[in-house]
């Protein structure tokens, strides 16, 4: 069985919100100056903590938890990621295209069975708001499962603001 979320984000806009059956259950937000997003989902709280200037990594904090470090994501070369959190879980984000219309997080099994692909991601509108549907492939929200949600999305949203940023720079590159 899984369960359908869908998310939003409005042009311009730091803020997204996560919904199921019509109500906001979760969202993210980012800072004007900031790296760094908070995110929620349900009661799960967290703090997407940016680190470093070229090479960025990201620490995950619990809010709910005294600000505890959960987690970190690692970004590889080809807007490839891996979350890693304390519990010893591995979890893969993967896009489906280059333009980043479906991408899933898929759980790294440790003792080399085959993976499992426990969430999918798509973009099913883009204007002047982003639209996307989340298929999660469990039947119950955990704690866990809401932090790989999260994660996902962020990652996600990380990438494509890093593809603005080259843009502009290329852009400004260009005009002179």
């Amino acid at each position: 069985m899984s369960r359908r979320l869908n998310w939003v984000k409005e042009a311009f806009s730091r803020d997204l919100s996560i919904i199921q059956d019509g109500q906001v259950i979760g969202g993210m937000h980012r800072g004007v100056f900031s790296q760094d997003v908070e995110a929620h989902l349900n009661t799960t709280r967290l703090k997407f903590d940016v680190t470093g200037f070229l090479i960025h990594s990201v620490n995950i904090h619990d809010l709910n938890a005294n600000d505890q470090i959960i987690g970190q994501i690692e970004f590889h070369f080809g807007k490839r990621a891996e979350l890693k959190l304390a519990s010893g879980e591995i979890f893969l984000w993967k896009r489906h295209n280059v333009l980043m219309r479906e991408w899933d997080m898929i759980q790294e099994k440790t003792d080399g069975s085959s993976e499992k692909e426990l969430i999918n991601y798509d973009l099913t509108r883009q204007f002047f708001e982003d639209h996307g549907d989340i298929t999660v492939h469990e039947d119950q929200l955990t704690p866990a499962l809401e932090i790989v949600i999260l994660t996902g999305l962020f990652i996600r949203n990380y990438f494509q603001r890093r593809r603005r940023m080259a843009a502009a720079a290329a852009a400004g590159v260009a005009s002179r």
